[in-house]
């Protein structure tokens, strides 16, 4: 969906060296919405990413403004028509006006409620010059312990849980996959739809840039709670949603650009959120949640204009690892466009 300005980031722009995931196109409309639903959270969180999934836009001025919590919609009232918030698949026709459609983004059942804490999670020490085979064991327990958060909250919102299973892979040996070879990428998961499958080529993630044995953990887990996010908000229809405004919102581009933002720093709060809701030890370590929500982790290190102003990116973060669990702290539908700029 393909992060976190997705696909796992969208590509946001590191410090260091930058990392994409993937749009894909297959043969087949189901197959085409599958692709692009699975590898682009890291793709839409950069400018490459934001310029395959959506449209490309120019940052908003950065302005600093009261918590998301608190601020009034900007929409306008939807019908009184418009339809309620369903699991939906990509096929299905999405009814109702723009208006109507982001209406049912900010009502969603993830924007809502707080998401329990699991007491139960184990993340293994990790070299910085990590093997497959390590970075595969440290990927299985950080998903066990996403899985336990997810489980619990999908069911307490009546929603669907499908966990991903995690392969990874030595690039150039791309795995077999019912998902096109040339989708993936050597610096990006890809999340094939069509058999459930994270494919994480070794080296990728912000947990492969760490020179800090004590930070690779916990930065992995982060990594990976982004790209759930992928198959979360496929399975639930908020990613069949978000498509359906983007179309209905093709004859306003500045409006779509905004609605672009909103969707991809979402899930960057979301992702932040989860994170800490494992145990205080496996948790992103305050020097990781220090790089995460600083503006200049997020700031293109070639000095070229992000479609999501660095700021933005690091707000929204920042509003994840603060949330307690409170989802609504991650609703970025409601906010002022100064906030999603």
């Amino acid at each position: 969906m393909s992060a976190p300005d997705s696909g796992g980031y969208g590509q946001a722009p590191p410090p260091k060296k930058p990392w994409a995931l993937i749009t894909v196109a297959s043969g087949c409309i189901l197959a085409l919405l599958l692709g692009i639903g699975g590898g682009i959270t890291y793709l839409a969180l950069s400018d490459r990413g934001e310029q395959t999934a959506g449209p490309t836009t120019t940052p908003e001025p950065e302005t600093t403004t009261p918590s998301p919590a608190t601020e009034t919609p900007t929409t306008e009232t939807p019908t009184a028509e418009a339809p309620t918030y369903r699991i939906i698949s990509p096929i299905d026709e999405v009814e109702g006006s723009a208006d109507d459609v982001w209406a049912i983004l900010a009502a969603s059942p993830l924007t809502e409620g707080t998401m329990e804490a699991t007491g139960t999670c184990e993340l293994p020490a990790t070299p910085v010059d990590h093997d497959a085979e390590q970075l595969q064991t440290l990927l299985d327990a950080a998903g066990a312990c996403l899985n336990r958060v997810w489980a619990t909250a999908s069911s307490d919102r009546n929603l669907p849980w499908i966990p991903p299973r995690i392969q990874v892979y030595t690039w150039p040996d791309i795995p077999e996959s019912p998902c096109e070879p040339d989708t993936f990428e050597q610096t990006s998961p890809r999340q094939c739809n069509l058999d459930g499958v994270l494919y994480w080529p070794l080296g990728a993630g912000y947990g492969a840039q760490q020179e800090d044995p004590a930070k690779v953990p916990t930065m992995y887990l982060w990594d990976l709670s982004l790209n759930y996010l992928n198959g979360i908000t496929w399975n639930t229809g908020m990613w069949p949603y978000y498509r359906a405004l983007d179309a209905k919102l093709k004859d306003d581009p500045d409006r779509q650009a905004e609605a672009n933002r909103r969707y991809w720093l979402q899930h960057l709060c979301l992702a932040s959120a989860v994170s800490m809701r494992v145990p205080e030890a496996s948790q992103p370590s305050q020097q990781v949640r220090d790089m995460l929500t600083s503006v200049e982790h997020w700031t293109p290190a070639d000095a070229s204009t992000s479609t999501i102003a660095p700021e933005s990116r690091a707000h929204w973060v920042r509003q994840g690892f603060e949330a307690g669990g409170d989802l609504t702290r991650c609703n970025t539908w409601l906010v002022p466009a100064e906030q999603v700029a």
